[in-house]
C-alpha cells in the first residue's frame, strides 16, 4: 500500500485502486501515525489529535476502537499497527509506502550536494513532483495537530521550491523556475524571497518587462495585505534590472 499526504489523503493499494476509510476519526488517527512513523506516536497525542484540548471522557475507549477498525482496514498488507507501551506504532511502510519519506529522502539527498547539479536539481524536482495539492489537504482543518503538520511540510515545500529553482537559474532553465515560482507564488504571495527568484529568472531570460510587473505585482500585493512595501533587497534588485534595461 502506498499512504499519499502531500495533497488529498489517500491510501493506494498495488493494483491502483484506493482503500476506503471514510470516517474522519479513522483519517485522522491514521494520518498522526504516519507522519510520525515507524516512531510510537503517544496515547495522548493521539487524543490530542482526535480531540483537541478537550478530549471526552471516553476517549481512550473511542481511541481503541479506532485502531481496531483501522487494523481491519489494513487486513491483507503489510502495515501493520503496533500497540506499544504508551501508544501506538505504524510499521511495515517499505520505502515507497508513504510520499512524505520519499519527499523527505530526496530533499536530503539533494541538500547533501553529493552528486552534480543537474543531479540535485532533477531529486528536487521529483520531490515536487510528489505533490498533489496542500499536505492533508482534506484534514488540516480538522485538528490543530494535523493543522501544524500540514504548515510544516507546506512549509518544506515552498523551501524545496527555491532550492529547485536556484538550480533550474544557475543551469540556465529559466522558463522551469519560472512555472514553479509563479506556481508556489500562487500558494504563498507574501515570500520576497520567492518573488526575488522570479524577478531574476525572468530577467536572465530577457523578459525584462515581466521582471519589473513582477516587482510591482509585489509591492502592490505587499501593501494590499501588509501595509508595507518591498525589502531592500528586492527594490535593490528591481534598480539593477531597470538600470540593466
Amino acid at each position: 500500500m502506498r499512504f499519499l499526504l502531500l495533497g488529498h489523503f489517500e491510501i493506494e493499494k498495488p493494483d491502483g485502486r484506493t482503500v476506503g476509510i471514510t470516517r474522519v476519526k479513522h483519517r485522522q488517527l491514521l494520518a498522526l501515525l504516519l507522519l510520525d512513523a515507524p516512531q510510537v506516536v503517544s496515547t495522548e497525542r493521539c487524543i490530542r489529535g482526535l480531540w483537541g484540548e478537550r478530549s471526552p471522557a471516553s476517549a481512550r475507549r473511542n481511541l481503541q476502537t479506532y485502531i481496531v477498525g483501522l487494523r481491519q482496514a489494513l487486513v491483507g498488507s503489510q502495515v501493520r499497527i503496533e500497540t506499544v507501551p504508551g501508544g501506538y506504532r505504524i510499521t511495515g511502510l517499505g520505502c515507497d509506502g508513504l510520499d512524505v519519506a520519499a519527499f523527505e529522502s530526496l530533499r536530503r539527498q539533494a541538500a547533501l550536494a553529493l552528486t552534480s547539479e543537474q543531479d540535485a536539481t532533477e531529486m528536487l524536482g521529483a520531490a515536487l513532483g510528489l505533490w498533489r495539492g496542500t499536505a492533508l489537504q482534506d484534514l488540516a482543518g480538522t485538528s490543530e495537530v494535523l493543522a501544524n503538520a500540514a504548515t510544516r511540510l507546506n512549509g518544506w515545500r515552498t523551501a524545496v521550491v527555491g532550492d529547485f529553482a536556484d538550480g533550474c537559474i544557475r543551469m540556465g532553465a529559466y522558463e522551469t523556475a519560472i512555472d514553479r515560482l509563479r506556481e508556489a507564488i500562487s500558494w504563498d504571495p507574501l515570500r520576497e524571497d520567492l518573488r526575488a527568484r522570479l524577478m531574476l529568472a525572468y530577467h536572465l531570460s530577457g523578459r525584462r518587462a515581466d521582471a519589473l510587473l513582477a516587482y510591482h505585482e509585489c509591492r502592490a500585493t505587499l501593501v494590499q495585505r501588509l501595509g508595507i512595501g518591498p525589502s531592500q533587497t528586492l527594490a535593490l534588485l528591481h534598480h539593477k534590472i531597470l538600470m540593466d534595461g
